[in-house]
């Protein structure tokens, strides 16, 4: 048996003491079941009462029984499927490695020059193209850039269209209301096979409650939609310190735990043992501007302790990383994406989205920084693989090969694994005499380097027939 030397979830850092994670436990369900949550759309508040839940006018009142009743019976670990024989995705208590997700939601694509423009469906093609070529990321979807070009009733089958023409990875959805949920997933099982989805887990999708304490009709309806068809819900809560949630850490992790709890109960309300991820993005507030801030240490400790919660309750976990609030593709927009990202990484996190390519407080995304961060990602997940497996025996052998102020320069055991350590994708090891005076920087070095992934993408992983029916059948939904 090969033994797993991974460190990766092995000895989580802990930010929250067990006391503290069991007092904010029980200041949630005092929120959930005093304050009540806020549900605007009648079909979630029904689903609810059904359930077991209080309904008063359009609160509804969520006790702890059920919150445990939920728990149990939402999956400790589930897997999303791939297509064309790609590997599945694993979330959960079998994870080894944390699943990695592309940004979302941007809307401007920041140039080489650092001029900024409005994103088109060329870069969401292209930016799919570079999530499939990717070594490092896992899913495709869900808007890694905000189409300016794509305005229409179909636009979410269009970006599903796009999504699995351009990758075979496992899928991230957008919001939709009940009708274009169902249409979606009608055209999902056009590809994967009807009946497919019930079996099987083949897409995600993030609902994002409105805080403090809401979920609009839009949300609960794309959320009542995925576990109806038994597909994925991250129920991402991103508060903003000061402004939708207390201006305090512990008051955050309570907002962000009642929204993601009563999101949870939903899903099990509508269908028991539907998958679900804890998700979080909290966000700190910087009073002098009156904006919301992604890359504060505040909202990093507010996240690792909200994973704290997550493994509480034995939940899959997903927060935002790789957040900056650069405007340039600089030291500034490197410093905040490694914090972000490395804490969540030490604290176990399961799931990250928001990674790579995001700046400017998740308004913009940089082809340049996209291929940069991907290579902070490398260097990560390569810590996180530990030094792997110790072989006491060969070890001994080497050390004694060599004489006493010898080298080991063409020991068997160097030439052996020589090759095998981590090198850079785009940063540079080469001694500075070895550099040549008018050599590119690193943005330049990444700006050459997705233009080649890009252009060396298969063009279409959907066959012609399958590609033209699914087109036919988003005209005729339009």
């Amino acid at each position: 048996m090969t033994q797993d030397t991974s460190i990766f979830l092995k000895a989580p850092y802990e930010v929250i003491s067990e006391h503290d994670v069991e007092t904010l436990h029980q200041l949630t369900m005092a929120v959930l079941s005093k304050k009540g949550i806020l549900f605007q759309y009648e079909g979630a508040r029904d689903a609810l009462a059904a359930y077991g839940a209080r309904v008063s006018g359009e609160i509804v009142y969520i006790d702890e029984a059920l919150v445990t009743k939920a728990l149990a019976s939402a999956p400790k670990s589930f897997t999303i499927q791939a297509r064309g024989g790609y590997p599945a995705v694993t979330l959960g208590e079998e994870q080894k490695k944390p699943v990695i997700c592309p940004g979302n939601g941007t809307v401007y694509i920041v140039e080489k020059d650092g001029n900024k423009r409005r994103a088109t469906f060329e870069d969401f093609d292209n930016i799919t193209k570079l999530c499939e070529t990717s070594p490092v990321m896992d899913m495709v979807g869900a808007i890694p850039v905000e189409p300016l070009d794509s305005d229409r009733k179909t636009r979410h089958l269009e970006l599903a269209q796009h999504l699995m023409r351009h990758s075979n990875k496992p899928l991230i959805g957008v919001a939709t209301d009940t009708k274009e949920s169902e249409s979606l997933f009608t055209m999902l099982e056009m590809v994967y096979g009807e009946g497919y989805l019930k079996e099987n887990h083949v897409i995600a999708f993030s609902p994002n409650p409105t805080s403090p304490l809401c979920y609009d009709p839009m949300t609960s309806e794309s959320l009542m939609a995925y576990a109806k068809y038994n597909q994925v819900n991250m129920a991402l809560s991103a508060p903003m310190a000061g402004l939708t949630a207390p201006l305090d850490m512990h008051g955050m992790v309570a907002i962000i735990n009642a929204e993601v709890l009563a999101g949870l109960v939903l899903s099990q309300a509508v269908n028991p043992g539907a998958p679900f991820i804890y998700s979080c993005g909290g966000l700190t507030s910087n009073m002098q501007w009156a904006n919301s801030i992604g890359a504060a240490p505040e909202g990093s400790l507010t996240n690792m302790a909200v994973m704290q919660m997550a493994r509480h309750y034995r939940l899959p976990s997903r927060a935002m990383a790789g957040i900056s609030e650069a405007k340039d593709v600089d030291y500034q927009a490197a410093m905040e994406t490694a914090q972000n990202y490395l804490t969540l990484n030490m604290c176990g996190v399961q799931m990250v989205n928001e990674t790579v390519g995001v700046m400017d407080a998740l308004m913009s995304t940089s082809y340049e920084k996209w291929i940069l961060d991907e290579e902070l990602l490398m260097r990560t997940d390569k810590l996180s693989e530990g030094l792997g497996a110790l072989d006491y025996d060969g070890l001994l052998s080497s050390i004694n090969n060599v004489k006493h102020g010898g080298t080991y320069l063409m020991e068997p055991l160097t030439l052996k694994n020589c090759r095998s350590n981590w090198t850079p994708t785009v940063s540079t090891w080469k001694p500075c005499q070895d550099l040549k005076n008018d050599r590119p920087n690193v943005v330049e070095v990444a700006h050459d380097a997705w233009k080649k992934r890009v252009a060396g993408c298969t063009e279409n992983f959907l066959s012609p027939e399958l590609d033209e029916k699914l087109t036919r059948y988003i005209e005729q939904y339009s």
